[in-house]
């Protein structure tokens, strides 16, 4: 990594030390903890991102000797449909346009800020964590109880159960198939998914997104730059 794309951890830099460290803890405690980063970040959700060039709407293009990148933000249109609210997922679309196969891993994007905080790609299956790993559909069946007072000094003590029809909790099951696949892009294929990012800091003005290709030392990083909404 060049030494510009420095690792800083401001208070919500920890997120990426949290989910770090989380790879070394089993069970209930790793899950603990993906919940509670995802409960700060849902209460400090970012303010609306756009690409930084005047006029533009969609993706965002840049390319290489060999490959193609796409980066477009504010696609996710699948389930859960609140995930913005706790990631933020950027849609990135890389073709292979030379001769030899390109191999592309998560560790090859970086989010930065104008602070130049940085933020690591969360893998799909911590960020269904997040959730609980939570989906299901057809018909919830929840029991209540209640207790109540009355003037005169009566009381009443009741139960009862709730039927709920439809879709029920966070349904998950879009954000690991939908998720960046890593490996080997051949020569003339493309692959297409989200990366998802902790969500930057509510104070955010910029945040580029930088692609450091190990597949390809000889080319300059790739930088996408995004700005607050006016």
């Amino acid at each position: 990594m060049p030494p510009h794309l420095t690792t800083r951890r401001p208070l919500l830099g920890l997120v990426v030390t949290v989910l770090g460290r989380l790879q070394c803890v089993k069970g209930k405690g790793r899950l603990l903890g993906l919940l509670l980063v995802s409960v700060g970040l849902g209460a400090c959700a970012g303010p609306a991102l756009v690409p930084d060039v005047p006029g533009m709407a969609g993706p965002i293009l840049q390319e290489v000797p060999g490959l193609r990148v796409a980066v477009e933000i504010g696609a996710w249109n699948a389930r859960p449909s609140g995930l913005t609210d706790t990631v933020l997922p950027l849609l990135v679309t890389l073709r292979n346009t030379g001769t030899h196969p390109v191999t592309v891993a998560r560790q090859d994007f970086a989010l930065l800020d104008q602070a130049n905080r940085q933020y690591l790609p969360i893998p799909p299956a911590d960020v269904t964590a997040m959730y609980g790993g939570v989906s299901g559909s057809g018909v919830g069946v929840s029991p209540s109880v209640g207790f109540g007072g009355a003037s005169g000094g009566r009381s009443f003590f009741g139960g009862g159960v709730g039927v709920t029809f439809g879709s029920w909790g966070s349904d998950t099951r879009d954000i690991i198939p939908l998720g960046l696949a890593e490996g080997p892009i051949q020569p003339g294929a493309e692959i297409r998914g989200f990366l998802y990012f902790p969500r930057p800091a509510p104070e955010t003005q910029d945040l580029r997104l930088v692609a450091v290709l190990r597949e390809l030392p000889a080319t300059p990083p790739l930088e996408f730059r995004f700005r607050r909404a006016e």
